[in-house]
């Protein structure tokens, strides 16, 4: 088994940027391979398009997410529970239950499976908008993390991601929720009030969400028609290794 993963890695390495695309999709909907595998010897192989890579991982890893967000709000906890073990479905919902949808900027840092956030956060209703925010945040850091890691030190960034990366993300994570709880009991209390930046951005955000409303349905026909593609083509590589 670990001799045929690392021949299908070795396989998507192959097809560059697409098979990137399509296990960084894959991943954060129900495929176990993390994309980190295949972005980081590509980078290291190409240096100059590291931060390149990183933003593909993270487009991808997105898309993908949103695809796992619509498969739980169609099909709902069964789907959960038949991939999932129950002690990790209501550890993830605990961390919906305390950060909303912003527990999604956990599991994109942390080495938590993004998968069960991502069919959960539809389980659980989480708002699409939050939900989109939110992954980009949290796979963004982490994609980009490893990207500038091997543009700025090149070879010596191999030491420090092999042996304190989820380090740096976790105290990254932990930085995160302290910021989350100290920003919520400043508002709570008054402390802290909205300003013109925050108004202008919050209007950007509702209008974003407006029209994420009103495309509704071309939106989710597309993101069928991507996932239908990376589902594709990850086949198609398996039946290329086989």
């Amino acid at each position: 088994m670990n001799e045929f993963l690392t021949n299908f890695i070795q396989l998507l390495q192959a097809y560059g940027v697409v098979g990137l695309i399509t296990l960084s999709f894959a991943e954060s909907s129900f495929f176990p391979i993390p994309p980190d595998i295949l972005l980081i010897p590509m980078a290291f192989a190409n240096r100059k398009l590291a931060i390149i890579y990183a933003l593909v991982t993270t487009v991808a890893s997105v898309l993908g997410g949103i695809f796992g967000h619509t498969l739980g709000r169609k099909f709902g906890k069964p789907l959960l529970k038949r991939f999932f073990k129950e002690d990790k479905i209501n550890k993830v919902q605990n961390y919906f239950e305390k950060y909303g949808g912003w527990a999604v900027v956990i599991a994109g840092l942390t080495p938590i499976p993004y998968k069960i956030f991502t069919i959960s956060a539809g389980v659980f209703n989480v708002r699409l908008s939050i939900f989109i925010i939110s992954s980009i945040i949290g796979r963004g850091i982490r994609f980009f993390a490893e990207g500038l890691f091997i543009f700025c030190l090149g070879d010596t960034a191999k030491y420090y991601l092999e042996n304190y990366f989820d380090i740096i993300t976790i105290g990254i994570t932990i930085l995160c929720v302290m910021f989350y709880y100290v920003w919520k009991k400043l508002k709570d209390t008054g402390i802290v009030q909205g300003t013109g930046t925050i108004a202008h951005y919050k209007s950007k955000y509702y209008k974003i969400y407006d029209f994420m409303l009103k495309y509704k349905k071309y939106a989710e026909v597309g993101i069928y028609i991507v996932a239908s593609a990376c589902l594709f083509l990850l086949f198609l590589f398996i039946y290329l290794e086989l």
